[in-house]
């Protein structure tokens, strides 16, 4: 069937949800048919582009945020997020892109479908078009099952429900959701077979939303780490490391770390918030309280005052294409040091963390962190390496799921003078498919 679908110049796939309750309905209009290894990675770069803000939305559900009331137009968007109600009532509001990632990943299966039979390309290079496409696969059905599944947990995943897992075409197939652990399943092998097929390390800036060996082991890294696998998570952050390792040093730099073309980037393809999301962010008080104000760097070069010197904005993340960033260094040091703090071994933690924490803090406080640092063992030192992650992945999508994985604690918003409360061990810690795709998809409300 797929040989015969029509695509448009530039194999633009037109893809929408269908009142028959069809996985995905492809409408033909035009006459470009990929056959070679040229139009197949057209079609790769076209799954690439496609735009998902859902990490960034999470943005909201944290603790890392307060509302700027002022600009009431955005608030009513990003209000059913705030208040942990994401299919509430606001007809206004930003909803999670379901249909997004179900389209990258109906381009992903079908260049794994199809592109063995493809013509022409140099060597080598049908095998890193089908690695990035295993890949790109993994990397959205971890997105979707940490979104609307339960946080992994072994003793229970053959049973938790998440997300449907389509990985053919069927263009009649209405799928129910899957398993936690069938999810993630897939995810590794998908990563398995990616990690075996990619052959290029990195690409050049300009490229660098590819993934490659270097970024395909740092989404093997946060895989393993969230699904509790600490030798391989350390493993595949030692891959990353002995290859990529360079962190910015706020001592002496002004470069931000989270810009497409910093020397920390690894892979460099989600841009994670649009601008409706980050108008109305202020920085919430408990975020800033977790920063050193003297002896930490991260304070001044992450956030500003608002023009009226009241409350703390955020300089580290914007909505543009200058702050693409789905993995970099820092990630990997922090996520090497839990790691290895789980594996008992808490020197080896120390010296990932005081790495990160040398590049971060100036050279006196960095001192008094060190000695901090040398008597914290066990839970007081995971604590620590949360902290780290906490202040230093801030506002990068990562938040939301940290709290989801660790201790899904309870967190209170105020807005317009009322408390909403998400309580510790919450059910809404894990997100409620969207309404809409309900509606196409019945089996999705079990």
């Amino acid at each position: 069937m797929m040989r015969k679908i029509i695509y448009a110049t530039g194999l633009v796939l037109a893809i929408t949800a269908t009142s028959c309750k069809k996985y995905l309905d492809i409408v033909p209009v035009g006459q470009v048919i990929p056959r070679t290894v040229a139009d197949f990675k057209k079609e790769l770069n076209k799954a690439y582009s496609e735009a998902d803000y859902d990490k960034g939305l999470t943005l909201w559900r944290t603790d890392e945020v307060k509302m700027n009331e002022s600009r009431s137009s955005d608030v009513e968007r990003v209000r059913n997020h705030f208040i942990w109600d994401e299919n509430g009532v606001t007809t206004t509001g930003l909803t999670f892109n379901w249909q997004k990632k179900y389209k990258i990943i109906f381009y992903a299966n079908h260049l794994i479908q199809e592109l063995p039979d493809a013509t022409g390309g140099v060597a080598g290079e049908k095998e890193q078009l089908m690695g990035e496409a295993h890949l790109l696969r993994a990397y959205q059905y971890f997105n979707q099952v940490n979104l609307y599944g339960k946080h992994y947990n072994a003793a229970t995943a053959a049973t938790d429900k998440a997300v449907p897992l389509i990985v053919k075409i069927d263009m009649e197939e209405v799928a129910p959701r899957s398993t936690v652990k069938a999810v993630y399943d897939q995810i590794f092998t998908d990563l398995q077979t990616g990690l075996s097929l990619v052959n290029v390390d990195a690409f050049e800036t300009a490229s660098s939303y590819k993934f490659g060996k270097i970024s395909g082991n740092a989404l093997a890294t946060r895989i393993y780490l969230y699904t509790g696998q600490w030798e391989k998570a350390l493993a595949a952050a030692r891959a990353v490391l002995e290859k990529k390792n360079t962190l910015v040093d706020f001592n002496t730099s002004t470069e931000l770390p989270t810009v497409y073309n910093s020397k920390e980037a690894i892979l460099a393809y989600e841009v994670i918030y649009s601008a409706q999301m980050l108008l109305p962010a202020f920085v919430s008080d408990q975020l800033l309280s977790m920063y050193n104000a003297e002896g930490d760097l991260r304070l001044k070069r992450f956030y500003g005052k608002d023009s009226k010197g009241n409350n703390t904005v955020i300089k580290i993340k914007y909505a543009d294409n200058n702050y693409r960033q789905s993995f970099r260094v820092a990630e990997i040091y922090l996520s090497a040091a839990e790691a290895a703090a789980n594996l008992q071994q808490p020197e080896v933690a120390r010296t990932y963390l005081n790495t990160l924490k040398q590049n971060r803090l100036t050279p006196a406080f960095y001192q008094a962190e060190v000695t901090r640092v040398a008597a914290l063992t066990g839970k007081a030192l995971l604590q620590e390496i949360y902290d780290e992650r906490a202040r230093e992945l801030a506002f990068e999508g990562h938040r939301w799921f940290d709290l989801r994985r660790t201790s899904q604690p309870a967190i209170t918003h105020m807005l317009k003078g009322k408390a909403y409360t998400l309580n510790a061990l919450d059910a809404r810690y894990i997100v409620r498919i969207p309404t809409e795709a309900i509606r196409y998809n019945p089996l999705l409300a079990d």
